[in-house]
Parts: C-alpha cells; sequence; structure tokens
C-alpha cells in the first residue's frame, strides 16, 4: 500500500461513539459506501473537535490506515448537517435502534440502498408525531434493502406465524401482516399513511425486534425499547 493510498475519503453519518480514557473516541459511521469505524485523536480535550463528532452528524472526513494498525485515524472533517431533535428521551430510543441496525446490516453490497433509508428514517423519527411509525417503516426497509425481510408468503414467516410463539415469535393477526405487507410493498408515505390507521404498533414493533435477533443478532440499544421505555 503506498503513501496516498493510505489516505482515504468518506461520507457518513455518525451512529456511534465510544469515549478511551486518553481522550480519544472511538466514531462509528455509516455511509453510502457501508459501516465504518475510526478513532478521532484528543477529541475530548478542551482544543479538540468533539463538537464536530455528535451522533447523528452527517460528515465527509478523511482517515489514514498506518500499516499493521488496527483502526484508521480520523484526519480531517467537514460537517455537512447536523439531524436535530433526535435525543430527545421519547425520541432516541428508536434513533438508536435504527442507527444500530444500519451499522450491523450494511455491507458495501448493500450500503447504497440502507443509506437513504437510514436518513430517511432518522428524519422521520426526529419530526413525525409518532416516532415509533417512523422507526417501522424505516427498520423494515432496512431490512428488505438488505435482503433480510420476511418472506410475507412462505416459510419465512417463522417468527411471526401464532403456532411459533411460544419459540420467541411474535404474532401479527391479520392486521399486522396486512400492516407489514403495506411497510415492505408500498411507497413511502403510502406505507406510512396504513400504519397510521389504527394498526398494531406494539405487535410490530415486538416482531421486528424478534426478527432482527433472529436475522442479525442481539442489538444492545433493543433494551431501549423495552415497553416501559418506548412510547408513541
Amino acid at each position: 500500500m503506498g503513501v496516498v493510498e493510505r489516505y482515504r475519503l468518506s461520507e457518513g453519518l455518525v451512529v456511534g461513539r465510544k469515549p478511551l480514557p486518553a481522550g480519544d473516541v472511538i466514531l462509528s459511521f455509516v455511509g453510502p459506501e457501508g459501516a465504518a469505524q475510526a478513532i478521532a485523536r484528543k477529541a475530548l480535550r478542551p482544543t479538540g473537535r468533539s463538537g464536530r463528532l455528535s451522533l447523528f452528524h452527517h460528515l465527509k472526513y478523511q482517515v489514514y490506515q498506518k500499516p499493521g494498525g488496527d483502526l484508521p485515524t480520523l484526519t480531517q472533517v467537514e460537517l455537512v448537517g447536523r439531524l436535530e431533535g433526535l435525543e430527545a428521551p421519547g425520541r432516541f430510543p428508536y434513533a438508536s435502534f435504527l442507527a444500530e441496525l444500519a451499522f450491523r446490516i450494511a455491507s458495501p453490497e448493500v450500503a447504497g440502498r440502507i443509506w437513504p433509508l437510514l436518513t430517511s428514517g432518522l428524519k422521520g423519527i426526529a419530526k413525525h408525531q409518532s416516532p415509533r411509525i417512523a422507526l417501522l417503516w424505516a427498520g423494515w426497509r432496512v431490512l428488505k434493502a438488505a435482503g433480510l425481510a420476511p418472506n410475507l408468503g412462505g416459510a419465512g414467516l417463522s417468527l411471526l406465524d401464532g403456532d411459533r410463539v411460544e419459540r420467541g415469535g411474535v404474532y401479527l393477526g391479520l392486521d399486522g401482516m396486512e400492516a407489514l405487507a403495506a411497510i415492505l410493498r408500498l411507497p413511502g408515505s403510502e406505507a406510512i399513511a396504513a400504519l397510521e390507521e389504527d394498526a398494531p404498533l406494539e405487535r410490530l414493533q415486538q416482531a421486528l425486534l424478534a426478527h432482527v435477533r433472529y436475522t442479525v443478532g442481539e442489538l444492545g440499544s433493543a433494551q431501549l425499547l423495552a415497553p416501559s421505555h418506548a412510547k408513541g
């Protein structure tokens, strides 16, 4: 790898921040080219740039990959925009879950399809009267973009079939199945309208959590969506 090749320009949304004892921060990104991580050196010091590296900031950035190193180092940052309102207590659990889900499944092969769904979903979570509705639309559509949606006509319903609830599944019922079909098949505005018309939001959310556990694995942010935490 040549000197020039060690530097790479990327674009992405900050979906995770992990402070380290020395004042560094490990950042997680999701962008049009996939999920990535980088270290921002000394970002938490008074002279650092932590303010530009907040959650849900849209950045263009450059990283340097040291030969033999683990994570690349963030070298330049340009703030493209901020997604406001997502850290409010009633909205953050939904935003956190969607962001972590996208980070886990945004491989380079599918990231180009996931990226616009992630940004649209987060904007909806920030602005819609019911952030849960925005999550349900975006969460199921992100899974579909990654090739992980349930097969509404066959064996893919194993987690949604009432006969298998005792095995960790969620029974959606006819109204839930119709709402899920609308999410997966209709344009965004029509799917949102279908969810707003008395769809069983709690059952759809529990089915989403169960399907993510089955196809992706347990997400740390899922605990934030327990019924006692997530409303709306």
